[in-house]
Order: C-alpha cells, then structure tokens, then sequence
C-alpha cells in the first residue's frame, strides 16, 4: 500500500543504474504519467495508451519492482487479482552520482541519463504531432508551436550566475500550479559549460 494514500510524493529520486535503466524506456515513462493524476489498474492505464493490458504487465512490474510506482490498493475481481498502482512522485529526480564519470557508474551510465530524458520527448513529439497539437505552419498560434534552439555564448562567471539563478526561477514557476484545463506542454532544457571555440569579437 501507498504510505501517501494514494497520492505521488513531491519527489522521487532514482539512486541507482537498475532503476534509471528501467525508468529510461519511453514507454515506462508513458506508464508513469498516466498514473500520475490517480490510482488506475493496468487495463485502465491500457485503454489511456491504447495497447492491450497484455503489453503492460512487464513494464508495470518492473516500475513497481523498483519503487517507481506503488500499490495503492488490492482487490479479488471474479477470482483475479487486480492492482491500482499509482506514480511514485509528481517528479523524478537522478542521483547526481549516477552522472559523475569514476564514480557509482559505469561507462554507458551517462548514455542512460541521456537516453531517459531525450527519448520519450522524441516519442511524444511525434505522438503530438500525429494528434494535431502541434502547429507547424508559418502562422501558428503561439500556444501550439513547436520550439527548438541550440546557441552558444560567452558569460563570465557572474553573468552565467545570475543567468541560471532567473532560469531557475522561470522553471519553477513553469513546474507551479497547473491549470486544471489547461493543455499538458513539455519542456527539455539543457545549459551547461560547452566546448565550442570561443568567438571572435567584432571588429
């Protein structure tokens, strides 16, 4: 049974390689966000993803073997056992360890983390793209674009603080309260201390 009454934790985090191996698979990750909003059996979470129960059922035993998602109740229907899972947290986390060549991790370690947050965006663009929701015209409305940028600039020290302190605060009010009818946007972001030659300045 689910300590939290049937509700996610605020945070889970994944502490080793087995588990963010498990949780890296797309379709695991399809697993969790339908069980994010409620308890459901695996034929509920089935009908969400349109699969047949029978492709779920090794997917949602490894989640739940290794506490990604939990049990919150039990029951004997007609003679069978049937489960309501639900997720483990509104929001996973990753050891940082985990992504710290030398340490706890192996060589393909950081290739999982890799993989666990490009690929199921991969597979959900497409699905948005296939259902409509995306607008990929000239004279799409802002709220269904599909945006995508890769830059590259130089900041001294103080600057790039200051730029990842207002990007911190942009992302946790992007992670507030959601808007119960409001429509589900992702968001993949990545900042970091690049390799890239320096620019030249202008003369």
């Amino acid at each position: 049974m689910n300590p939290s009454g049937g509700q996610p934790a605020p945070v889970h985090t994944i502490t080793s390689l087995e588990a963010l191996k498990v949780f890296s698979d797309p379709l695991r990750q399809q697993i969790i966000e339908a069980l994010l909003d409620g308890a459901k059996t695996v034929k509920q979470v089935a009908s969400e993803l349109e699969l047949a129960p029978t492709k779920l059922y090794y997917h949602v035993n490894l989640l739940e073997e290794h506490g990604l998602i939990q049990v919150t109740e039990t029951r004997i229907v007609s003679g069978i056992i049937e489960k309501h899972y639900v997720a483990a947290a509104k929001e996973y986390a990753i050891e940082r360890s985990l992504m710290t060549p030398g340490q706890s991790m192996n060589a393909d370690g950081l290739e999982i983390v890799f993989d666990a947050m490009i690929e199921p965006i991969r597979a959900d663009l497409h699905r948005s793209m296939e259902l409509g929701l995306i607008d990929t015209s000239a004279n799409a409305p802002e709220h269904r674009k599909f945006r995508m940028w890769r830059g590259m600039n130089q900041m001294s020290e103080a600057r790039a603080t200051e730029f990842y302190a207002r990007l911190d605060a942009l992302l946790e009010e992007f992670n507030g309260t959601a808007d119960e009818d409001g429509q589900a946007y992702a968001l993949l972001l990545t900042l970091y201390p690049g390799t890239s030659p320096k620019k030249t300045p202008k003369s």
